[in-house]
């Protein structure tokens, strides 16, 4: 296929919603990607009987990946924007894909925790670069359905899915092996991507209608009355208070899913009496209700706009609602059923999900699309920044006491979030464009 198509040659008889296909590859990177990441929290029984670790060697390992994840989210977000959303999303598949295969030959703590570490760092790009192609894609209006799509399908039937085949792997071969298989996938996804993703510019099944709603889009004059420019990168928009409102939002908010994917399987081991058999058979209900609450969130926002809300107003009043009805964490570790923990879970879940995919929008609603992945990237240093700290809490935590309080201090989190929201962020609008 051509690498490029003038726009005056297009055709309106294109493919109709192209987007959304470009849109079904994200999904599938983000599927993968979480397969790999919970490789370790649902092996973690497995592991830790084999090299005799404690909840604070747990939590070790964890912050290796979760810090280069942090730090990767800012590095990999320039990275998308200077060399484009095709070339650098498949160097990062790759590397990811790598470096997972490689936890398998770990020998120890150490060993486990630098691959896991260089698997943060590769899987960091991920949000960045759906986020930028979204912003490329996507107008305004269908951006929270995008995001719903790619995030919240991609994540939460990876999440669903990760503890049935990866504790099945486990129990079909051992966990060494199943780093190797779950690694592999990678390497399926990126010929599709490399032959298929292009820009709207020039993509050959692109209809000429729908870029040009894309260019009208884009030359909009910005709601904020902030002097505009054309910024070198990711340090020059640092001067807004809506950037750093989105990391400080997502520095409370993320840490909730951080913590369910690396410890609930542990959790439910350690203090409930769990096999891994119970693993595959039960954890993936918490995780199915979020694959819905992201279309709904990203969706109801989306028809808030349509029918005339601002998009400060229909972006935040979908996040309130769902970042309280989060707060059910605290009722996990108080409660004696498995099947009312279970529940109280997703319900924190399925809430998260509708507010994360509100919140992953946000660069695309501040920032021109030539930025999009640097703000991204810099919200998702936050988030990881609020991870690794919180990780290393509840590995202390869970050692000298018991799940309990961690679960206790999550669902007190997502009021910290709101508060980051509407006192730090200020107005939803779009403060800096080309």
């Amino acid at each position: 296929m051509p690498d490029a198509v003038p726009a005056d040659k297009q055709s309106s008889s294109g493919v109709k919603n192209l987007r959304w296909w470009i849109c079904t590859l994200l999904f599938l990177a983000t599927l993968i990607n979480y397969l790999d990441r919970q490789t370790f929290a649902v092996a973690t029984p497995a592991i830790v009987e084999e090299f005799s670790l404690s909840n604070d060697d747990v939590a070790n390992i964890n912050i290796a990946f979760t810090s280069a994840y942090m730090i990767g989210q800012l590095v990999t977000g320039r990275f998308m924007d200077v060399l484009g959303t095709r070339a650098g999303f498949l160097i990062i598949m790759l590397f990811w894909s790598v470096s997972g295969m490689l936890c398998s030959t770990a020998r120890g703590i150490v060993s486990l925790s630098v691959f896991r570490f260089l698997l943060g760092w590769g899987e960091a790009g991920n949000w960045p670069a759906s986020v930028k192609a979204i912003s490329e894609w996507f107008p305004t209006r269908q951006r929270g359905l995008g995001v719903a799509y790619f995030s919240g399908g991609g994540s939460g039937l990876g999440a669903m899915i990760a503890p049935v085949v990866i504790a099945q792997l486990i129990l079909w071969t051992d966990w060494r092996w199943m780093f190797v298989i779950v690694g592999a996938t990678g390497f399926l996804w990126a010929p599709l991507w490399l032959w298929f993703y292009r820009s709207p510019e020039k993509h050959w099944l692109m209809r000429r209608d729908e870029l040009d709603e894309l260019r009208q889009e884009q030359s909009r004059k910005p709601e904020s009355p902030q002097k505009q420019g054309v910024l070198a990168g990711w340090r020059s928009v640092l001067r807004y208070r809506q950037v750093w409102g989105v990391a400080f939002v997502r520095f409370f908010s993320d840490t909730i899913l951080w913590f369910y994917l690396a410890w609930l399987p542990k959790y439910f081991v350690d203090e409930r009496g769990y096999e891994m058999e119970g693993i595959r058979d039960h954890l993936w209900i918490v995780f199915l209700p979020a694959i819905f609450a992201s279309f709904l969130g990203g969706g109801i926002s989306g028809r808030l706009i349509e029918r005339g809300w601002s998009v400060n107003r229909a972006r935040k009043t979908v996040m309130l609602v769902t970042g309280l009805m989060m707060m059910s964490s605290i009722g996990v570790g108080l409660v004696e059923s498995d099947v009312t923990a279970l529940l109280l879970s997703s319900i924190a879940l399925l809430s998260f999900y509708a507010y994360s995919t509100n919140t992953l929008t946000l660069p695309a609603d501040l920032v021109s699309p030539r930025l999009v992945a640097s703000v991204s990237g810099f919200s998702g240093m936050g988030a990881g920044l609020g991870s690794v700290l919180f990780t290393k809490l509840v590995g202390s935590i869970a050692d000298t006491y018991s799940f309990t309080p961690v679960f206790i201090l999550i669902g007190i989190l997502p009021l910290l979030s709101l508060a980051s929201l509407f006192f730090v962020m200020g107005p939803i609008a779009r403060v800096v464009r080309d």
